[in-house]
């Protein structure tokens, strides 16, 4: 298997992109088998992972040949409902709106290894209006559209105590979802940590917000 750095296009350097944390989880854990959520072009992300096994899902990708399953999530994780199908590593970062991210991480949960990741991108949204539900194109949009996949990355803080997870400052945000244990967030009532005003002023420990060296030191 090709390992990360014994590519040209691969360097040993601190994962400051997600492609980069991907990769370097993969050969941490000697993961396996890849599956990307939300494709879209190949070349951003799919094509820079180094995998024995990687599937790709999309329903309208730019390309082909590297999308094996051009269909949307749902309909995936609905094909696969109730086999003993697993992967040691997943990507979410398909639509960028709440609902549709809480499904993706709950089905991809059910499919991910004992000592599998769940990989999420767009987490850490710097501004209110890069976090509004509806692209708006416009001369703040030049950078990124993070949408509200936040909320589906904060309602498991609120939730789920038997998982473990932190977001790298880095790349938009990449979120990390293992199977574990954590401090649930109680400080407020549910409703309020949807609201971006709350969200912003508790930023770092809503996420779990870690920088790339502090990511080393707790992966490496």
């Amino acid at each position: 298997m090709r390992k990360y750095g014994e590519d040209k296009h691969y360097s040993k350097r601190r994962p400051y992109c997600r492609f980069d944390i991907i990769n370097y989880l993969i050969e941490k854990n000697d993961y396996v088998n890849y599956l990307e959520v939300g494709v879209r072009a190949p070349q951003a992300c799919f094509n820079r992972i180094i995998a024995e096994h990687k599937d790709g899902v999309d329903p309208k990708p730019l390309g082909s040949g590297e999308v094996n399953y051009p269909i949307t999530s749902d309909e995936f994780f609905s094909l696969i409902e109730g086999q003993d199908i697993k992967y040691d590593i997943i990507f979410i970062d398909g639509s960028h709106l709440y609902e549709q991210v809480a499904k993706d991480i709950k089905n991809s949960l059910k499919h991910i290894t004992d000592n599998g990741t769940i990989v999420m991108h767009d987490c850490n949204p710097i501004s209110k209006d890069r976090q509004l539900e509806h692209y708006k194109p416009g001369p703040w949009m030049l950078e990124a559209w993070n949408g509200t996949v936040w909320k589906a990355y904060v309602e498991l803080r609120y939730l789920r105590e038997d998982l473990k997870m932190l977001v790298l400052n880095t790349d938009e945000g990449v979120g990390i979802i293992q199977k574990g244990n954590q401090k649930l967030w109680k400080d407020r009532h549910h409703s309020s940590i949807f609201t971006y005003e709350y969200f912003d002023k508790n930023r770092k420990e809503l996420l779990n917000l870690v920088s790339t060296e502090e990511f080393e030191k707790i992966y490496g």
